[in-house]
């Protein structure tokens, strides 16, 4: 007989497997997929590749860093890439594997870890990108007197200094090896690419400007003559498939007409026409996958793939879940696979389309890998089964909140699993999502559960600004802080009305990226919170526009401001920074090193200002860790900082009552 269920704990975030990349193979019968487990040891994770078949599943790869694996079109052959740690420093490889087993092979060694590993129609060659430096002579940057920099972004959010390397493409033959294509290079970032069906010919999909390096270009490659054919312009490009009669090539890409809120939407460019066709513009909804987890594992899947009969298959973002569909090049869009209450998070199919293999979680349920065939979901895999049939688990409420700007938010909240019906028991925690243009929904949320467990109730929205909705609604340009503050603000005052148990009095928020920003904007508008935590916050928008890797672009944009020097008042106006005198609420403030999305500097800012007034605050420093410490940090940092939120919230909010 199975024991009483456990509460979760912030060490079983590092307990679980992260599942992701289900490749299935050309027939339909079996998934290769990576599967990624802490080890607290070494404090590091250790991936492998694993096939899953419908009776079984196993390991084809020992590690410790393999990722992306891409099936040759006979389905006798993996390749994927590798990493290895050789005389104290990392080596790269494009490797294969039997799906039967057997030792895998080195086919070619890469400067740099590759990604987007894709097979040529043939089988004869296979294509990657990977960063590249500029110069023959590049060196590691700890190796050097002296960084000369002529160029931004000067360092990239999880790789560092990047001012001197590039995203460029590959091509190798198989089974030689041998290097046989590049393009790329200063200026020249390849974004994506794709063989056409006779081998001849690769799209791909490039940024040419430093300044602008969400702008892109479609070019054809003519691979006998060298000649390029620029066929679409202006563009954010995503991901490129052609089809397999080569008349089609489908672009996932982003139109900027609401510029960095607009959608990505699934275009059709026809090659004999010349003419471009929007597949999925009336559905207004997003075609990427924007839902929360910090439960995800790596992934090298584009997401949108052909099958031999001409539908095109592709995600869309349905109010905070991830459902597939698919159409053809001229036909209506129609759903193939809707989790209802779960979420799609990455999938890929069969030649055939018959068979889709799928990476599936639930509010409740982690990662595992399922396939879809006549109208039946099977799931293949139980790496996480142990979580549900161990832990005491709380199910999310769905609240529909009227916004006082019109329509409806969706909101959800935690109650502990034993609330019980309590009245003004319970603290409570406002948990506000990154972006803005991402979502909470029916992804896995491990620490929204821990802090469940530890007696919380968790309250999570999707507010003005977010994903998984019309473009309009996700427009927040110019009204950041403000039209967002005031539905954030209803969805508290809804669930405090609507959930007797929680305690008015006894309420925290917490949020990071945007939802740290947005947290600093809350705590300089309202004292109705008895404790914060901001995580990986801007608090400056001038500092920010100048130190982040996305700054001088991402900034203007989301406040509707010229530069800083020429528009100064609106930076100072948007940066909680410079409304610090209206900060009472006592403040932990979490962030990392090596943070490049919001530097460091904002974090230590706001912390002086708090300090000089006398306002309680404390700074956590994550040593070595950059923008995604909750969700890929060291094991060790990912359980420090669980048990550093739970306890700054108990510390100032108590503990659940009980009756």
């Amino acid at each position: 007989m199975p024991g009483p269920k456990k509460p979760v704990t912030p060490e079983d975030i590092i307990r679980l497997t992260f599942v992701s990349n289900p490749s299935i193979s050309p027939e339909g019968d079996k998934v290769a997929y990576l599967a990624t487990k802490a080890d607290e040891k070494e404090n590091t994770y250790r991936s492998g590749i694993w096939l899953a078949e419908e009776d079984s599943y196993r390991p084809l790869t020992g590690g410790p860093y393999d990722r992306c694996p891409a099936w040759s079109p006979d389905g006798e052959i993996i390749a994927f890439s590798r990493t290895v740690n050789s005389n104290q420093r990392k080596r790269h490889y494009i490797a294969i594997v039997s799906p039967k087993g057997g030792e895998p092979q080195v086919l070619h060694e890469s400067v740099s870890p590759a990604t987007s590993i894709k097979w040529s129609s043939q089988g004869s060659m296979i294509g990657y990108l990977s960063r590249k430096p500029t110069r023959r002579e590049w060196k590691p940057y700890s190796e050097r007197d002296v960084l000369e920099i002529d160029r931004i972004p000067v360092w990239f959010d999880s790789e560092g200094w990047v001012f001197d390397r590039y995203w460029g493409l590959t091509v190798i033959s198989y089974p030689g090896g041998e290097v046989l294509l590049e393009k790329g290079g200063v200026n020249y970032n390849i974004v994506d690419f794709d063989f056409a069906p006779d081998d001849n010919t690769i799209v791909y999909a490039v940024s040419t400007d430093m300044k602008k390096p969400f702008i892109h270009k479609l070019v054809l490659w003519d691979l006998a003559s060298g000649r390029e054919k620029t066929l679409i312009e202006g563009l954010t490009i995503a991901a490129v498939a052609f089809d397999p009669r080569g008349r089609y090539i489908a672009v996932k890409a982003n139109d900027r007409k609401r510029g960095l809120f607009s959608h990505y939407k699934i275009f059709v460019y026809d090659l004999n026409s010349e003419e471009v066709v929007c597949l999925t513009c009336d559905l207004d909804l997003n075609t990427l996958n924007t839902v929360n987890s910090d439960a995800r594992g790596p992934s090298c899947l584009r997401g949108m793939y052909w099958d031999d009969n001409g539908h095109l298959y592709y995600g869309v973002h349905n109010a905070g879940r991830m459902v597939v569909m698919k159409s053809r090049p001229l036909g209506e869009a129609e759903t193939v696979l809707d989790p209802s209450s779960a979420t799609v998070d990455d999938f890929s199919i069969s030649r055939g389309g018959d068979t889709i293999a799928y990476v599936k979680m639930g509010p409740t349920s982690p990662p595992d890998i399922y396939i879809y065939r006549d109208d039946n979901e099977y799931r293949l895999t139980d790496h996480n089964a142990w979580f549900a049939e161990s832990r005491s688990l709380a199910e999310p409420v769905r609240l529909q909140v009227q916004s006082p700007l019109g329509g409806s938010i969706d909101a959800w909240i935690l109650l502990p699993p034993d609330a019980g019906e309590c009245r003004g028991c319970l603290p409570w925690i406002l948990y506000i999502h990154g972006g803005p243009k991402t979502s909470y929904g029916y992804a896995f949320m491990h620490e929204f559960q821990m802090l469940a467990s530890q007696g919380f109730a968790v309250i999570y929205s999707n507010p003005r600004g977010s994903d998984g909705y019309s473009e309009e609604f996700a427009d927040l340009r110019g009204r950041y802080g403000v039209d967002d503050y005031s539905e954030l603000m209803k969805v508290v005052d809804e669930a405090l009305s609507d959930f007797p148990q929680l305690d008015p009095q006894r309420g925290g928020v917490t949020g990071g990226s945007y939802g740290g920003y947005m947290t600093n904007v809350i705590v300089t508008k309202t004292r109705r919170f008895k404790a914060a935590v901001t995580q990986r916050s801007c608090s400056n928008w001038i500092s920010f526009y100048g130190e982040s890797d996305i700054g001088w672009y991402f900034a203007p944009e989301l406040i509707s401001a010229q530069e800083p020097w020429r528009d100064l008042k609106k930076y100072v106006d948007f940066s909680p920074l410079f409304s610090v005198e209206k900060i009472e609420t006592p403040l932990l403030i979490i962030h990392s090193t090596e943070d490049f999305r919001c530097p460091l500097s904002g974090a230590i800012q706001l912390f002086t200002a708090l300090k000089l007034k006398g306002v309680e605050t404390r700074l956590l420093v994550f040593p070595g860790e950059n923008h995604n410490l909750s969700r890929s940090g060291t094991p060790k940092r990912r359980v420090g900082r669980l048990r550093a939120i739970a306890s700054w919230f108990k510390e100032h909010l108590g503990s659940q009552q009980r009756g």
